[in-house]
């Protein structure tokens, strides 16, 4: 009796010292890391966020909110194509975020810059309305530029008074003519941020030279910023518009009525493998360049985290 006693007290007291062992084992065993848990799992290292690609390779990791627009034709529009800067745009993706009403555009293109530097890239952006060529004119005539029905109509209206203006029946003829033609705008986020890009289109002659162009409200335009990510250089501007939304704005594009008195922030990032290409490299010939818009509206007009967290997230081949 006293002989089973003493062996039970000595279980009793060996298991009390390996089971506190065996339980902690089991556990190692039973949790797993997070990492551990991705990597036998990859799907679950995405749940967070999903990626849109161009068909030659650069892409995009955006939190699921962000979708897909159906495929456009490559701009400009063919009513702008003669007006707009020079460069061939090869690929072009645009994306939309209703949850923050936010739009955002990827494109590959040809290298209008090259011959330049980072100073002339600036000047030339942050140059006087009416260039043709400077932040707002890239926006407008590549990534945020009116519905075509109102190009249509502005062209032809525009057609039409020239024709009358060269009649030999006038006794005198205007050597300038400038024609206006005001959008309206689908109740999109794509309607949206055209129209507070632009309103219209502006079709002018003067002197000769043609020129179609967009009528811009008073942007604010902030310094040139130089991001560095993923093996890419980028030049990243920003036009903040200073004007805010009246309510029938908000109620025609089905915004929230808080959204009363936002304003639109608009961007546009140029970039490519590092180095930037400003002069031809016979070990790196026809370096394509990636652009990037964003268009972004709230109370709080600085969108740039926003914008600098999506640009950090692009990638190239």
């Amino acid at each position: 009796m006293v002989l089973m006693t003493l062996r039970g007290i000595v279980r009793m007291i060996l298991f009390g010292f390996l089971v506190p062992g065996v339980a902690a084992q089991m556990s190692r065993q039973s949790s797993t890391s997070p990492e551990r848990g991705a990597e036998h799992n990859p799907r679950s290292a995405q749940a967070t966020s999903k990626r849109f690609s161009l068909l030659r390779g650069t892409s995009i990791d955006v939190s699921p909110d962000w979708i897909e627009l159906e495929q456009m034709p490559l701009p400009p529009s063919p009513r702008l194509a003669p007006f707009a800067p020079q460069v061939t745009f090869l690929e072009f993706m645009a994306l939309e975020n209703p949850k923050i009403h936010s739009a955002l555009r990827i494109a590959t293109t040809t290298n209008p810059f090259l011959g330049g530097d980072e100073v002339a890239l600036d000047a030339q952006m942050h140059g006087a309305e009416g260039a043709g060529n400077g932040l707002a004119d890239y926006l407008f005539y590549f990534f945020f530029s009116p519905p075509r029905d109102c190009l249509d109509g502005g062209s032809e209206a525009y057609k039409k008074a020239k024709r009358q203006a060269e009649s030999p029946d006038r006794a005198a003829v205007s050597p300038d003519l400038s024609i206006r033609r005001d959008c309206r705008h689908a109740p999109t986020l794509e309607g949206l941020y055209s129209g507070q890009l632009s309103p219209g289109v502006l079709f002018q002659a003067s002197n000769g030279v043609e020129r179609a162009g967009g009528i811009y409200p008073d942007f604010y335009l902030a310094p040139m910023e130089k991001v560095e990510a993923n093996g890419l250089t980028f030049y990243v501007f920003e036009a903040q518009d200073r004007t805010r939304l009246d309510l029938a704005t908000v109620n025609h594009f089905n915004l929230p009525d808080e959204m009363q008195g936002a304003q639109a922030d608009f961007f546009w990032a140029v970039g490519a493998l590092s180095p930037f290409p400003f002069f031809r490299d016979p070990q790196r010939k026809n370096v394509p360049l990636i652009q990037v818009a964003y268009a972004g509206i709230g109370l709080e007009l600085d969108k740039r985290d926003i914008f600098m967290r999506l640009l950090r997230q692009v990638r190239a081949p």
